[in-house]
C-alpha cells in the first residue's frame, strides 16, 4: 500500500474525516473483522465487556473502520504503540494523529498527518442538565468557534456546543471533564463572562492554538465538531459506505 493520495491543494495538517453509517456498513465491517482480525487484543477484550449486543457489534464495527481507514491513509499495516505523554494511542512509525467517535449508529473518524486532532458527534437526544450549567456550556461552545451555534432547536443547539468542547477535550487528551473545570464550568464557578473569556484564551493560546469546525453529517439527525491544533483548513469528508469496497479489497 502507498497511502491515500490527497488533493494538491491540501496541507499535511488538514484532516480527513470519515462518516461511518453503522446501519449500512456495520455487517460488512463485522465480516472483515472476523476474516482479518483487525482489532488488537486489547480492543477485542474491551468489546467483550460490552453487555448490550447491538452496542458491542457497533463498537467492533466502528473500530474495524478505524483500522481500515488508518491503514489506507498511512499505506502500511498498523502497529499500535504505547501512548505518548498525553496518553493518546499512537501508530508506530507514524507521526500523525487520529480520533474516533460514535453516537447511536453513526461513527466519525478523523485522521491528520501533522498536528493534533479530536472529533465528536452526538445524535439527537434529550439532555438532563441544570439550566445554569447548560447555559455555561453553550457560552463556551459559542466562544470557541467562529460559526454561531444553531438556533431554533434548543436540544441540538446545546449538543452542538457540547461536541465542540468534547472535540477539544479529545484533541488535548484531557477529556471533557477536565476541560469544563479549566473553563470554569463547575459548581459555584466564576460566571458566564469568565467562562467565555477563558474559552477564547484557550483557542488563541500561542503555544497551542486550536481551530474548531462543525462537521456536516448530512442526512443524519446529529451534530459533530472537529478540533485541530494547529488550526487546519476545511477537512476532506469521505463516506465509508461509498469507499468500503476499495478499503476492504
Amino acid at each position: 500500500m502507498t497511502g491515500r493520495p490527497r488533493s494538491a491543494l491540501a496541507s499535511p495538517g488538514d484532516a480527513d474525516v470519515w462518516i461511518v453509517d453503522l446501519a449500512v456498513v456495520g455487517a460488512p465491517l463485522l465480516a472483515l473483522e472476523k476474516d482479518r482480525h483487525l482489532l488488537t487484543e486489547a480492543e477485542s477484550a474491551r468489546a467483550d465487556l460490552i453487555a448490550d449486543p447491538v452496542r458491542r457489534t457497533d463498537w467492533i464495527a466502528a473500530h474495524a473502520a478505524l483500522h481500515l481507514t488508518l491503514a489506507d491513509h498511512i499505506g502500511q499495516p498498523l502497529q499500535f504503540a504505547v501512548g505518548g505523554i498525553d496518553g493518546k494511542p499512537r501508530i508506530a512509525g507514524w507521526d500523525g494523529d487520529f480520533s474516533l467517535t460514535h453516537s447511536g449508529r453513526l461513527a466519525l473518524i478523523a485522521i491528520r498527518e501533522q498536528g493534533h486532532v479530536g472529533i465528536d458527534v452526538e445524535v439527537r437526544r434529550n439532555v438532563s442538565l441544570g439550566a445554569a450549567r447548560r447555559r455555561l456550556i453553550e457560552i463556551a461552545g459559542a466562544a470557541c468557534a467562529e460559526r454561531p451555534l444553531p438556533v431554533g432547536d434548543p436540544e441540538m443547539g446545546f449538543l452542538a456546543a457540547w461536541v465542540r468542547l468534547e472535540a477539544i477535550g479529545k484533541m488535548r487528551a484531557t477529556g471533557i471533564g477536565a476541560l469544563l473545570e479549566t473553563l470554569g464550568i463547575v459548581a459555584r464557578g466564576p460566571g458566564a463572562e469568565t467562562v467565555a473569556e477563558r474559552t477564547r484564551r484557550l483557542v488563541i493560546d500561542e503555544a497551542q492554538p486550536i481551530g474548531v469546525a462543525d462537521i456536516d453529517v448530512g442526512r443524519f439527525d446529529a451534530v459533530a465538531a472537529l478540533a485541530t491544533s494547529p488550526p487546519a483548513g476545511p477537512p476532506m469528508l469521505h463516506d465509508l459506505a461509498a469507499e468500503l469496497a476499495s478499503l476492504g479489497g
